[in-house]
């Protein structure tokens, strides 16, 4: 179970530098690549959604069976003015909010892996199970990113 973690710790450790590299060479305004949000705006999505995501793993670690809220991410593009993001600088929020859940999750015993709160659209999600999302999320916009970058 301990290499799953590893694992999982090794993927999200990799997506700042890989959205770094998928840029690279590129105008920060370029084509859009997510529907309407050119890669400033998913980078600074990102920024968003890991903050949330790092927010839910410590409430869980407060209170086992927290109540997780939905991410409105219409909602967070307007609050945020995604549109107005500085690629760059988003890139080093990103950065740096993914440093702060590694540190998190490296810190993590292995029974808090397991801790689980109740989302309010999607039930019971673990440590383990906000983690692994937050993989995913990364590989589909880094994919997003490249297509339409």
């Amino acid at each position: 179970m301990i290499d799953a973690y590893h694992e999982l710790i090794d993927a999200l450790a990799q997506t700042p530098a890989r959205l770094t590299e998928t840029l690279a060479g590129r105008a920060p305004t370029g084509a859009r690549s997510n529907e309407d949000w050119g890669p400033a705006e998913v980078v600074a999505h990102l920024v968003d959604v890991e903050r949330l995501y790092r927010g839910h793993m410590q409430e869980i670690l407060r209170r086992e069976g927290a109540l997780l809220r939905r991410f409105d991410e219409r909602r967070a593009a307007r609050e945020h003015d995604y549109a107005a993001t500085d690629l760059a600088a988003s890139l080093e929020a990103f950065a740096t909010e993914r440093g702060e859940t590694m540190s998190l999750l490296m810190n993590l015993a292995l029974k808090d892996w397991e801790r689980s709160g109740i989302h309010d659209t999607d039930g019971e999600l673990s440590i383990e199970d906000l983690a692994e999302r937050l993989v995913e999320h990364d590989d589909e916009h880094v994919a997003q990113v490249a297509a339409g970058a």
